[in-house]
């Protein structure tokens, strides 16, 4: 077993092309526990009109080999990845169940295929509840690869996160972050909203570096996120507007030890 993120990204699975009107060419994840998604997933991406919640029991992922599926294939785009989802009933399960067991179809762009949609599908921004339990999710079969999506945008080789040290401090404490969905329903607020209730409730929290109520030393001075924060930001940085760059605290993590 391990887990659909660690400290060192997203389980990343190079995948074969496949039919998606057919039964073969699929590498199957199963899932423990259960990873639960928020109520009205069914009629989104299952083209069943019910609403409950839904059990992904197992993952299938497949390789769309540049053609695009037809619906009801549901087309997910975050940021710079695309992937077709579906969910399908589920006739087996290897945790025990608290929702009706369901199959999520992911099929990538590129071969190199991750575990991403599914936290997107869990909705950080309104349930962070599922999107909590993702993080603590294992999958039966090892990981060929691990992605950490920020590193696609900027050179990670001079931020924190290649440096000494940091899976056991920052990412440890991202992670632990993105397990919390109070903390995590704060973290995408803020990437939205930089308020000063929205930095108020970062501040208090540990995700957002200075007090919106204190007198800040410099003249329109907001703050940034926290070191913590950015490591988090760092595995759902597609999931969030672009724009927040310039708020992420990327430096070497020998100069942090403030922060």
């Amino acid at each position: 077993m391990t887990h659909v993120i660690s400290p060192s990204g997203w389980a990343v699975y190079v995948v074969n092309q496949v039919d998606p009107s057919r039964k073969t060419g699929w590498k199957i994840l199963r899932l423990s526990p259960v990873v639960d998604l928020p109520p009205a997933r069914l009629a989104d991406i299952g083209g069943q009109c019910i609403e409950g919640e839904v059990g992904v029991t197992e993952i299938l992922l497949g390789w769309a080999g540049g053609r695009a599926p037809q619906p009801p294939w549901f087309e997910l785009t975050l940021g710079w990845k695309r992937y077709w989802v579906k969910l399908a009933p589920s006739y087996s399960a290897s945790a025990p169940l608290s929702a009706p067991a369901h199959r999520l179809y992911i099929l990538c762009e590129d071969r190199r295929c991750d575990l991403l949609p599914l936290f997107a599908l869990a909705d950080p921004l309104r349930r962070p509840q599922y999107a909590a339990a993702v993080v603590r999710a294992q999958v039966d079969v090892e990981e060929e690869d691990r992605w950490i999506p920020l590193c696609d945008v900027i050179d990670c080789a001079k931020t924190m996160i290649k440096m000494l040290g940091y899976e056991q401090t920052a990412a440890k404490g991202a992670l632990d972050l993105l397990s919390d969905p109070e903390k995590v329903r704060a973290l995408f607020r803020l990437g939205y909203d930089r308020s000063k209730d929205a930095r108020r409730i970062g501040y208090k929290l540990g995700i957002w570096s200075l007090d919106p109520d204190a007198v800040p030393k410099k003249v329109f001075e907001k703050g940034q996120f926290t070191v913590v924060a950015t490591a988090a930001i760092a595995y759902v940085y597609p999931l969030l507007p672009q724009n927040i760059e310039r708020y992420l605290r990327l430096q070497p993590i020998a100069t942090l030890s403030n922060a």
